[in-house]
């Protein structure tokens, strides 16, 4: 049952990924032809490439995490002989990351709900669209950074796998 959860998270995730991908991408192509070879710049398209990049690192940093492609400082983490030593840094490296991620969830709540007050200058869309993004994203990393333990898979090498490389 969780599995099934777990599966369903990651596959609207990397669509969602997939289509603000899409949509920077088309945004960012209209007003590149729209300001050059028609000499009529719009408006909005800048500004639906920042919100739709801004959505898609946030969404995405959660999807890298999980498939351990966030680069990582392991110098000292190699160099300590003892497994149960280097797992215990590991653990704390990670709590530390739940802490800012938690952080992050809160503050971004807080920004979110001042955002309602706010509009975007070209769109005219409430602010607290964009600024969702952080508590979402937080929220998602935060779901990674658990499930990564529980859920990881011998064919996808997550954070668990450097606990696993260990002599």
């Amino acid at each position: 049952m969780l599995g099934k959860i777990d599966n369903s998270i990651l596959l609207v995730t990397r669509s969602a990924v997939v289509l603000l991908l899409a949509a920077m991408f088309g945004a960012t192509l209209a007003g590149v032809f729209f300001r050059y070879v028609l000499n009529d710049a719009l408006a909005w398209s800048e500004e639906v490439a920042r919100y739709c990049m801004v959505w898609l690192s946030l969404l995405g940093g959660g999807l890298v995490f999980r498939g351990g492609g966030h680069i990582a400082v392991d110098l000292l983490v190699s160099r300590i002989g003892s497994r149960s030593l280097r797992t215990a840094v590991i653990r704390l490296a990670q709590a530390i990351v739940a802490v800012v991620l938690v952080i992050l969830l809160w503050q971004g709540f807080e920004l979110t709900a001042r955002g309602k007050y706010m509009t975007t200058a070209a769109l005219s869309l409430p602010m607290y669209i964009p600024y969702a993004a952080l508590p979402v994203g937080g929220l998602l990393m935060l779901y990674h950074l658990i499930a990564a333990e529980f859920f990881t898979r011998d064919d996808n090498p997550g954070p668990r796998s450097r606990l696993d490389d260990a002599p």
